[in-house]
């Protein structure tokens, strides 16, 4: 790798999140005693960065509004363990609520402002003074009521706890309501720095926010302000649920009306506070989801500049371990950037709750570490862009602790993780129409279930295995040259059809008869798409159909053969789903055309999963599978309610639709409904890297690819014809250089090497792979060492001879017994 892609790949800032809990005195010596070991316990990990930040969790924003400009007032801070401001909520009943806030310690400190200020001086004293490091800090303001006691929101200013639209106030009938950022303030006659004289009736809460951060963040030393739980987004952060969708209806709102509401309080806000950084940290849920329910316009957030980076992953995964949507979510969001980088979150404990998610959550399973971060965006030039801000919520806990253990663990995970950070595309590069989602949207509220389906089907499939991990914006691809495009080559374009009409599919027709591969998902409206894909337009079908999978399928050992269901029972829900079933095959005698999958309803077909390649397309293949969410309408909830067991999630037919193109990802399990494991592949210096996790460690996986078996290194596998079994972790992040293709069955090893020195090189690394049988063998050595012919493979004790056996980035062996040692 050059010395510039290498700078590409440094981390630019490391920020540490943390409460005040840990400050248990004012004094001068005991605050700087705090600041001084939470530097030296994650100085690993700052050391990485060009620069660090400390963002501090102090209440919940209301020592912003209710800052006067007295450093000597005290202010009410988050000292408790539990729910502040209990009668907000509507899941605690009575006062004998164990979930009621208590305070963390007996006697906690008494802050004041002038403290506050004291905190934020040293932190920045400390990090010059000892690690040479330039620090900022940044503070926050949270919309909700479960951190800390607010007279301001919930006495003095109960108004702005509620959303109005269209002239009527909405509402979920949530458990508790947020701050709506477009709310209005009633009078008073209360001093603020900003407002000495009380706030005028009717003032914009953008406007009195911005004015009081103008006056706050610089007289207390913070350098940018943090915008929690969707605060500044939507009113309905933590539901999927939202002012254009209450679960049964969608759309219920206005588009532009419902923008220009949002956008108006950051108009407010950066008219107020222009000159200070605002990072945000999101909704639960992708761009594509919080447009189709709240009709978010981050398009107009980032085109004004407002802000520099676009939200992190949500850590709402560690609480319902629904990491599909988190990695939806997270590539929905890196797709299309604001600035330069973007960040990634890591939740390693709780300073208001129960849980610490590093210990009792993930019980110390590194897997939202690796899975996230194995996550990358192509940029124009083809390239592949990791995350340049590291952030970690939070380093102390409820209990105001500062844990060594947590560093010192999950520090060299993070470290890996980067190291081993993706520079080419993986198996899957989901084409993301940031843009046309959002003009799609502004065109008119009725495209709300386009955008809902664009994310809302790949968070399904992802949590049932899906290896989607690269993620590439619809700009980047109008713009790329065809020295980007080749970069392309061995990924597989995976995009909704919504969107690819006109130009786009003309692009998308291109790309395969040119050699390319893509895997399309929901409904086909495009007369070139439809001609490329065999299909033609049918009247729309819903409701229960038998659907027939003609692809391999997952194992299930309560199943016996002779009991395998032939069908599944498939319920379709047009409204959530693109409408109603149309497409048929247009050609059921092509040679050309695959079916995978179709959906029958009384006697009448639809096809549900084809795919087509033509002999003069130069290897290239265009497949698509319809979809349907396996969503029923529901009430209030956080998530979507799944449809009853017996209909199937159709989102796990991407995954087998895969075989079309060389590759089965096949999963074994004891019944049906255990959780699929998570699988991601990507790309480092040539290798495959398999990254994952098991939520149910029964389940195992059994691979295939275009060139053989994947034997991972350190691991043995069973290979002969067909998949074979792998024996992955709980939790793995596992590197594979060494495909095996053999009929004859044996148990095939891997395992690391001393490099032993050979008479004509001496090493740096040596891979044995051992038991082969008659097999071809393909290997992925580091590009750098294959280019410059320093590498070796003995049979036994003869080097073979690899002239012309190589191609750009692999070698290929014919008719090998017995082992092998690769070295470079």
């Amino acid at each position: 790798m050059s010395e510039v892609r290498r700078k590409e790949r440094d981390l630019q800032r490391v920020t540490l999140e943390m409460s005040l809990k840990p400050f248990k005195s004012m004094e001068p010596q005991a605050i700087e005693a705090v600041c001084a070991e939470v530097l030296r316990q994650w100085q690993p990990l700052v050391g990485m960065a060009d620069s660090c930040s400390m963002l501090l969790w102090i209440a919940d924003g209301s020592e912003i509004l209710t800052w006067d400009g007295d450093l000597r007032r005290e202010i009410e801070w988050a000292r408790y363990i539990g729910f502040a401001n209990e009668e907000c909520f509507g899941h605690i009943k009575d006062r004998s609520d164990p979930k009621i806030a208590i305070p963390y310690i007996e006697n906690p400190a008494r802050i004041t402002y002038g403290d506050l200020q004291t905190i934020v001086a040293t932190f920045k004293r400390i990090a010059a003074e000892r690690y040479g490091a330039r620090m900022e800090v940044g503070a926050t303001f949270d919309a909700g009521p479960e951190f800390a006691y607010s007279d301001f929101k919930y006495k003095l200013h109960p108004e702005i706890n509620r959303a109005e639209l269209g002239g009527q106030f909405i509402s979920l009938k949530a458990d508790y309501t947020v701050v709506c950022s477009w709310s209005s303030l009633r009078a008073d006659d209360v001093r603020y720095a900003a407002y000495p004289d009380g706030i005028p009736e009717g003032t914009p809460f953008g406007q009195f926010l911005g004015r009081q951060c103008a006056s706050f963040l610089p007289t207390l030393g913070f350098d940018y302000i943090w915008f929690s739980n969707g605060f500044a987004l939507s009113y309905f952060p933590w539901t999927y649920l939202g002012a254009n969708y209450n679960g049964t209806q969608l759309p219920l709102a206005d588009y532009r009306e419902l923008a220009d509401k949002m956008m108006s309080f950051w108009d407010a806000f950066k008219r107020e506070c222009p000159d200070y950084r605002t990072e945000l940290r999101g909704t639960n849920y992708g761009t594509g989801m919080d447009l189709a329910k709240d009709c978010i316009p981050m398009l107009a957030l980032y085109d004004k500049k407002y802000i520099e980076l676009p939200p992190p992953n949500s850590p709402w995964g560690a609480l319902n371990f629904d990491f599909g949507l988190e990695m939806t979510g997270y590539m929905s969001r890196i797709a299309h950037l604001p600035g330069k980088t973007y960040p990634y979150r890591f939740y390693a404990n709780d300073p208001w709750f129960w849980q610490n998610p590093w210990r009792d959550l993930y019980d110390r399973e590194p897997h939202d570490i690796y899975c996230p971060l194995s996550a990358a965006r192509v940029n124009a030039e083809g390239l592949l862009e990791s995350p340049g801000i590291v952030e970690i919520l939070t380093i102390d806990t409820e209990k105001g602790e500062l844990l060594e253990d947590c560093p010192m663990e999950i520090v060299p995970h993070i470290k890996r993780a980067f190291k081993d950070a993706p520079d080419e595309p993986g198996l899957l590069t989901w084409v993301y129409p940031f843009r046309e989602l959002h003009e799609t949207m502004a065109e008119s509220s009725g495209n709300a279930p386009d955008a809902f389906f664009n994310d809302w089907f790949v968070r399904h499939a992802i949590n049932q295995g899906l290896p989607v991990n690269t993620v590439l914006s619809t700009d980047n691809l109008y713009a790329m040259e065809a020295s980007a495009i080749r970069k392309l080559a061995d990924t597989i374009l995976f995009t909704s059809a919504f969107w690819v009409k006109g130009k786009p599919a003309q692009l998308i027709a291109d790309y395969v008869r040119g050699g390319g591969k893509v895997l399309l998902y929901g409904a086909v409206e495009d007369p070139l798409l439809l001609e490329l894909l065999n299909l033609d337009m049918s009247h729309g079908l819903e409701g229960d159909f038998a659907l027939s999978v003609n692809l391999p399928e997952d194992t299930i050992a309560m199943e016996a053969e002779n009991e395998k269901t032939e069908c599944h029972s498939l319920r379709h829900e047009p409204l959530l789903s693109g409408g109603g079933l149309r497409e048929v095959v247009r050609d059921s005698a092509d040679p050309y055309t695959a079916i995978g999958a179709v959906a029958t309803q009384n006697g009448q077909e639809r096809a549900f999963a084809v795919s087509r390649s033509a002999p003069e397309w130069s290897g290239g293949r265009i497949g698509w599978i319809r979809g349907s969410l396996p969503i029923k309408p529901a009430g209030v909830t956080h998530l979507p309610r799944r449809q009853e067991p017996e209909f199937t999630d159709s989102s796990v037919i991407a995954r087998y639709m895969l075989a079309h193109f060389g590759y089965t990802l096949l999963q074994s399990k004891h019944e049906r409904n255990a959780s699929s494991a998570l699988s991601f592949v990507s790309r480092h210096d040539n290798a495959y890297l398999f990254t994952g996790c098991k939520q149910d460690t029964s389940v195992s996986l059994r691979m295939r690819f275009p060139d053989g078996v994947p034997v991972i290194t350190g691991q043995t596998a069973v290979m002969g014809v067909g998949a074979s079994t792998v024996a992955f972790d709980r939790t793995f992040h596992d590197e594979c250089r060494v495909f095996v293709n053999q009929s004859e069955s044996s148990r095939v090893t891997c395992r690391e090497n001393q490099p032993f020195p050979t008479p004509s090189k001496r090493a740096v690394r040596q891979i044995t792979v051992s038991n082969l049988r008659s097999a071809d063998v393909t290997i992925y050595p580091p590009l750098a060492a294959l280019r410059s012919g320093r590498v070796e493979v003995k049979n036994g004790n003869t080097y073979l001879d690899l002239s012309g056996n190589g191609s750009d980035n692999r070698i290929r062996l014919s008719e090998i017994t017995g082992t092998i040692d690769i070295s470079w």
